[in-house]
Formats: structure tokens, C-alpha cells, sequence
């Protein structure tokens, strides 16, 4: 039976799963009724709801939206901002003393925005709360123009050219490296997350090392402080990929499996484990897991030198129709791993 068990469990990792280049973070269309923005909750890969002022109305939700989900989100006070937390767990590498900056990674910032005032600044800044404003994106003080800052840091820099009163989709990639960030803005660029060989950036500057847990979204100094607005729509923060990945071929019972993970230090362990009974979650010492208890183990796996882990297995017939719930986890040292993308299947 435990035999069976097994087999059983590893037909339900054949899954048609593809290893992805990049990973969502967090994401916010502003999927709400019109209204104060404070105290809400949606969007995805966050830890807080949204915190907008002590009337939760220094950020409104109005409509309509820059794009098809949602509405959009305004500036409401002058230089009142509206900041959220971004959830870490899972994070793993990405991580520099609990925040996003850890050198070698890539991060991806995109978001809609537009002034709709006579505000003379606006736009989204990644913070370390409590510690650094470390990235100003959007219109800094007195263009007008879409560009970059490091409040505090360093001068602002601008697109020449462009207007922050017209409609704009801002892409940033931040390269985290050992001393300073490097960073390029794109204004409407014409492929999400641009090749920047292909597509040279609008803007490239240097910045000093930080690191950020948190949004904000402000605006201000405008000649009517009541007369207040930058709006801002599609937020979404990914990075090139940083956890464990599974990409799967041949999921027919009766047939032998094909599955690969991807993605993890050479040498490290790999854990696979599944459950029969739900989709978690449950706190293990990897994170929250997308399995529910009983969950059980496959033997462990020793990542190659490419950091990978390939393997295939038979499939019993007996398999078919069953539903399970799986996730790989890597053993990234003692008493600390991440979690792969977790996983359900009906094994055909």
C-alpha cells in the first residue's frame, strides 16, 4: 500500500506546469467601489490592507479605471500618501535584511499614472518603512515631465520631452548590485519588461543601494492645496524568478512522467511533498504551503551543478482521475528553504 501510495502521489506531480521567467510579487488593479481607499484589502501579494491617512481618505478610488479591471486610485491630500506592505514570505532571495534588495536580482516596476491637478510632483515610491524612501518613480518637483529620484539622495532626473499630464504606462527595472542600483525607465514601452539592448530605456541613472518593503503613492505642492490628483492604475512588481520551478511532460497514467524543477542552488536538497486532502495552506518551516495535512514526502532529490533536478517515473493506470496537491520545496540552508509554485492536478 505505501508503495502504491507513492506511485500515486508522484503521477499527481505530472502536471502540465511551465517554468516561467518572471514571478508577480504583488499586484493592485483597484478592483473597488468608489470611495476612500483606506482599509482596503484587494489585489494580491500584499500584508496589509491599504493605509491612506487617519479618515483613510488621503487616497480615493474613482472611476473609471486606465484599464479593464477595476478603477483607479487619485491622490486626495496634499502631500498625503497612501502606503501598503508588501508580503515577504516566500520571497527567499529577493531578500536583503528582510526587505527586497538583495544583490544579483532583477526587479520589474510597471504601473499606470497620470496628473489630473495642478500638482507639481506625483507618483509611486518603494519604501523600507521606518528605514529609506528608496525609489521615486513618476513626475518629480516642477517639470512636469515623467522621470526618477532617490528622495533625500540624490537629484531628480527627467525624460525630456515627456508629459505627466498624458496618459502613461511607466516601466523600471532595478538591477541590484553590490554598492549602487542601476535603474532604466521606459515611458509606454512597446513589450513588457523591454530587452534593454532592444529597447533602449528612456532614462538610465544610478542610484545608492537601498532596499523596500512598501509602496506609496503621493502628490502635492500644487497652487490650490484642495484642488489635488495623480491618478494611478495596474500596479504590479515582478521579479526575474527566484523560486523553485516545475515544468512537467507525459501526465497519463500508464505512462512514465517527465518532470523537471528548476531554478536552485547546485548541491542544495529538494523536497517534494503532496497531500490528498486540500490546498493548504500550512505553515511549515519553508513558508505557508499550498497543501493541508496529512502531507507527505517523496524521496529527496541532490540539485545538479545547472541547479536543477530531472526525474521521471512510472504512472499506474490505477491514477486516473485522481486529484492532488503538491509543492517542492529547496533546502537553501540549516533551517531554511523556499518553496516552489504549488501545483494541482487531476492525473489523466
Amino acid at each position: 500500500m505505501r508503495n502504491i501510495s507513492s506511485l500515486i502521489a508522484i503521477c499527481a506531480l505530472a502536471i502540465p506546469a511551465m517554468a516561467q521567467n518572471q514571478q508577480t510579487i504583488c499586484f493592485e488593479s483597484f478592483d473597488y467601489a468608489p470611495g476612500s481607499l483606506g482599509t482596503l484589502s484587494g489585489g494580491s501579494g500584499w500584508s496589509n490592507d491599504w493605509w491612506s491617512g487617519n479618515n483613510f481618505d488621503d487616497g480615493l478610488v474613482v472611476t473609471p479605471g486606465f484599464d479593464p479591471v477595476g478603477n483607479r486610485m487619485t491622490t486626495n491630500l496634499d502631500h498625503g500618501g497612501s502606503y501598503r506592505l508588501l508580503d515577504m514570505a516566500n520571497l527567499g532571495s529577493l531578500l536583503d535584511q528582510g526587505a527586497i534588495g538583495a544583490d544579483g536580482n532583477i526587479v520589474w516596476l510597471q504601473f499606470d499614472c497620470q496628473r489630473t491637478s495642478d500638482d507639481e510632483y506625483g507618483g509611486l515610491i518603494l519604501n523600507w518603512q521606518w528605514n529609506q524612501e528608496g525609489l521615486f518613480v513618476g513626475s518629480p518637483y516642477a517639470f512636469y515631465e515623467w522621470g526618477l529620484e532617490q528622495p533625500w539622495q540624490s537629484p531628480p532626473q527627467w525624460v525630456l520631452g515627456s508629459n505627466c499630464d498624458v496618459q502613461a504606462h511607466l516601466t523600471t527595472r532595478i538591477e541590484f548590485l553590490p554598492g549602487d542600483e542601476r535603474i532604466m525607465l521606459w515611458i509606454d514601452p512597446p513589450v513588457t519588461n523591454p530587452d534593454p539592448v532592444l529597447y533602449p530605456p528612456d532614462l538610465e541613472t544610478w542610484v545608492l543601494d537601498f532596499r523596500f518593503n512598501e509602496i506609496g503613492l503621493k502628490s502635492g505642492h500644487g497652487a490650490d492645496p484642495l484642488d489635488t490628483g495623480f491618478d494611478f492604475d495596474t500596479i504590479e512588481i515582478t521579479a526575474d524568478s527566484w523560486q523553485p520551478s516545475y515544468a512537467v511532460t507525459n501526465a497519463i497514467a500508464g505512462q512514465t512522467a517527465n518532470f523537471d524543477i528548476a531554478n536552485m542552488g547546485p548541491g542544495n536538497t529538494c523536497f517534494i511533498g503532496y497531500s490528498l486532502t486540500g490546498a493548504g495552506p500550512t505553515q511549515t518551516m519553508f513558508g505557508d504551503a499550498a497543501m493541508t495535512p496529512p502531507i507527505l514526502q517523496l524521496p529527496q532529490q541532490t540539485v545538479d551543478p545547472n541547479g536543477e533536478v530531472h526525474f521521471t517515473m512510472p504512472m499506474p493506470a490505477n491514477a486516473a482521475g485522481l486529484t492532488v496537491y503538491t509543492q517542492a520545496a529547496e533546502m537553501t540552508g540549516v533551517g531554511s528553504g523556499q518553496l516552489s509554485n504549488p501545483v494541482t492536478v487531476t492525473v489523466q
